[in-house]
């Protein structure tokens, strides 16, 4: 028996094992391994039934698949412990394709499921061990995982849980590394910055219907990771804390029954906000409560609508993208709260889950007459791959369904308004996330 650890990373389309990291018993040398020496199998588990799994894995699969085969291997490279290359080492480190196969997740419209990832690598050929005390690595099955490694999760709690006006939430936060960035900021050279202020900014993003529960699938289901690396981090100030509550049903479920209603009311409202208020008490020396910032996707947008809707004077500004709030059902009152935070819009004009005809577009012109002043919207045609990462079959940029506008809210590519203008702060064109992060309350 013969050990290997995953390599997890958070994409666009959730979290998957990019490689793998087998443990080899000789040193061996770089030119000695290629690809062509591994054989990848691969057991998606159900961890509710113990069994392979067999389902949905994407939003637009037309019927459930079977979660075991065998994975290609694109590379492999003698590495260190954390797959770092080397000349020569005891290490191997295997690059595996984004695919069906190494998804973490089962991702379906009403609820995706964390998968058991069971890897078994056979070897296929010896690779000569580097002399003289060396022996040749024959015959090797690795089956035994030693654990996990997703650099993009550190700084990350996803075990946190609490009771918040009777309801039971459990939640995610990310925690930035504030002596770590000071030392960077403080090296001598073009990137010197004067040191973080003591209070922090604080993003609470909710997740959509398919990633409640478990703060995990709210975190990697898509990638709300991206809250915490470097590049939103440092456009929201420098460093920002995170809190990603996950809803034990939908956020849009009215009376705790399990099911989702389109009537602008959530059992969850005060719930949540008991849980937003205690996690900034419990960082009160760190945490400015002039920059609580709001956002999320879909079932999270609604969330985002209902909490600035009720608490207007809370929030320094609001991101709610592709969200199923319904214009007809709500009072001026409700619009004119609305109106007091500062918000900025993300739809697709074919998005088939959250029609705009029925909930952007009316919810728009009513807010516009409520008198809000300091809204953008960035309205798509559609939504394809603009990473260079995804592809279709003839080469072309991956078209997604409309719904998925969170992945340009993700990669911060949000930049224009209602009427294709660029958004401008003073003057200066700026992103989605560099307009929050320069808003204060009041």
């Amino acid at each position: 028996m013969a050990r290997y650890q995953t390599f997890t990373t958070v994409g666009d389309m959730g979290a998957w094992v990019s490689k793998l990291i087998l443990e080899l018993p000789s040193t061996v040398r770089a030119h000695e391994v290629s690809s062509a020496l591994f054989n990848v199998y691969v057991e998606r588990i159900d961890t509710a039934t113990g069994k392979v799994s067999c389902a949905k894995v994407n939003f637009d699969d037309v019927a459930p698949l079977p979660g075991c085969g065998y994975v290609p291997v694109r590379d492999a490279y003698v590495c260190d412990e954390t797959g770092k290359p080397a000349a020569e080492g005891t290490h191997v480190a295997l690059t595996l394709p984004e695919c069906r196969l190494t998804k973490h997740i089962d991702s379906e419209m009403m609820g995706s499921s964390i998968r058991r990832m069971d890897f078994r690598v056979t070897q296929l050929a010896d690779i000569l061990a580097e002399e003289p005390d060396g022996y040749p690595v024959m015959g090797l099955v690795f089956d035994e995982c030693t654990g996990d490694v997703c650099p993009q999760l550190a700084g990350w709690h996803l075990d946190a849980s609490g009771t918040f006006a009777g309801i039971e939430l459990n939640y995610g936060w990310f925690e930035p590394n504030v002596a770590l960035i000071n030392a960077f900021r403080a090296m001598p050279g073009f990137f010197h910055k004067p040191p973080l202020p003591e209070k922090l900014p604080l993003v609470i993003w909710l997740h959509g219907a398919a990633e409640g529960c478990d703060p995990y699938l709210s975190v990697a289901g898509n990638k709300a990771v991206a809250l915490s690396e470097p590049d939103i981090q440092g456009k929201l100030g420098g460093a920002a804390y995170v809190l990603v509550p996950a809803s034990p049903t939908f956020w849009m479920d009215t009376e705790n029954t399990g099911q989702m209603n389109d009537d602008n009311q959530s059992y969850y409202t005060k719930a949540l906000k008991a849980l937003i208020d205690e996690f900034i008490a419990e960082h009160a020396a760190s945490i400015d409560t002039d920059r609580i910032y709001i956002g999320g996707l879909s079932n999270g947008g609604f969330m985002t609508c209902r909490m600035i809707v009720d608490y207007p004077d809370f929030f320094a500004a609001a991101v709610p993208a592709c969200a199923p709030w319904v214009a007809e059902l709500s009072t001026d009152e409700e619009f004119a709260a609305m109106a007091k935070t500062p918000s900025w819009w993300v739809q697709s004009d074919d998005d088939p889950i959250v029609p705009p005809a029925t909930h952007f577009k009316p919810t728009w012109k009513r807010l516009m007459a409520a008198g809000a002043t300091d809204v953008h919207a960035t309205y798509y045609d559609h939504i394809e791959d603009e990473t260079g990462v995804y592809h279709d079959a003839d080469g072309r940029p991956t078209r997604f369904i409309g719904h998925l506008v969170w992945i340009n809210v993700y990669n911060d590519a949000c930049r224009t308004d209602i009427d294709g203008s660029l958004v401008r702060c003073d003057g200066f064109p700026v992103t989605l996330w560099q307009w929050v992060g320069q808003h204060t309350r009041g």
